[in-house]
């Protein structure tokens, strides 16, 4: 959801030099993007991390005497990397006691519960434009705001995908239907997963040609093998199997994803791929698909969006989600496959 930010500053800032930090595994995100001049991989650096490893991390951006850091992630271990690192300018929202550490430190929006996320982090290279108005910046305030996610597949993305379809016999035309049962977020975000059995069950049923392949991390394998046992041969267990850029190769193939809350589901729609998005805990204007090609399916009760990781109630929001439901919206999406 930050690429509507990297290009908008990369429109404001056509000479300068990009860099993304970002972990290894959502380095494929940004390794295509006309935008991004480099991605430097942080590693194995994050929250549980130790103090040297951050200072480790900290001297090789010194290193690379960057004039500022925009701070996309809320959280002040990433404002104190760019502390430590002697960034001059270090731009983000005040969030988790960082303010000190930031030299312009951003007040989140009061808007932010209602519009989508692209516009928290467009609005924070609003401010940087603000700051340098009449010197680097290219745009003054008040431009138009380009808005639409870019995502392009990595090389090895696509030849893997080739391959790995080419393994499974689905290199020919095959309608291709992905799932994506689980959420990093937490159980409050998935829907129940005999239902998606159910949903594949229908779904092979319906389009002799079609083939259910259920994406997922190595912890959902599991997960993914209850859905494709059930689906019989027609199900394809791809959890753990894959790297994010291979995933990113499949998806761009599929004729349809349906998913959960999910960093896939943003991928699928960055892509342009057909979406049926399942929505529980979570706010669909805010973290909602940014495309016009999906169909959210949710519940809305008094609880809800309760943003929880866990229902510490009836879990209503995601089991008053029937199969009916959401096979209808995947035969709306698959109309004329």
């Amino acid at each position: 959801m930050t690429t509507p930010a990297v290009m908008a500053f990369r429109k404001n800032y056509p000479k300068a030099h990009i860099s993304i930090l970002a972990r290894p595994w959502v380095e494929p995100v940004f390794s295509g993007n006309p935008a991004v001049d480099e991605v430097i991989s942080c590693g194995s650096t994050g929250s549980n991390s130790t103090i040297l490893e951050k200072l480790i991390l900290a001297k090789s951006l010194r290193n690379k005497k960057f004039d500022l850091a925009l701070l996309f992630p809320n959280s002040f271990e990433s404002a104190l990397i760019a502390w430590l690192a002697r960034i001059p300018e270090r731009v983000g929202y005040a969030t988790d006691a960082r303010r000190l550490i930031l030299t312009l430190p951003v007040s989140v929006p009061e808007d932010r519960r209602s519009k989508h996320e692209i516009f928290y982090y467009l609005n924070l290279v609003d401010h940087i434009g603000h700051l340098h108005s009449n010197t680097h910046s290219t745009n003054k305030a008040g431009r138009e705001e380009q808005t639409e996610l870019f995502l392009k597949v990595p090389a090895q993305g696509e030849s893997g995908a080739r391959q790995i379809l080419a393994q499974m016999g689905l290199d020919q035309g095959a309608l291709l239907v992905g799932f994506n049962p689980g959420a990093a977020y937490g159980p409050a975000k998935c829907w129940p997963v005999e239902r998606f059995v159910s949903l594949g069950k229908a779904l092979v049923e319906h389009f002799k040609d079609c083939h259910i392949l259920v994406f997922g991390t190595n912890k959902e394998e599991s997960v993914a093998e209850d859905i494709c046992g059930p689906v019989g041969e027609r199900g394809r267990n791809l959890a753990g199997k894959t790297s994010l850029a291979e995933a990113m190769g499949l998806i761009s193939n599929l004729d349809l994803l349906v998913t959960n809350d999910s960093g896939l589901m943003h991928i699928g729609a960055a892509l342009g791929v057909p979406l049926v998005a399942i929505f529980g805990s979570t706010n669909p204007v805010t973290t909602g698909p940014w495309s016009a090609n999906s169909v959210i399916i949710r519940h809305k009760l008094p609880c809800s969006p309760c943003l929880k990781r866990s229902c510490p109630t009836d879990f209503k929001c995601l089991l008053g989600i029937e199969v009916e439901e959401v096979l209808q919206a995947c035969l709306q999406q698959l109309n004329g496959k």
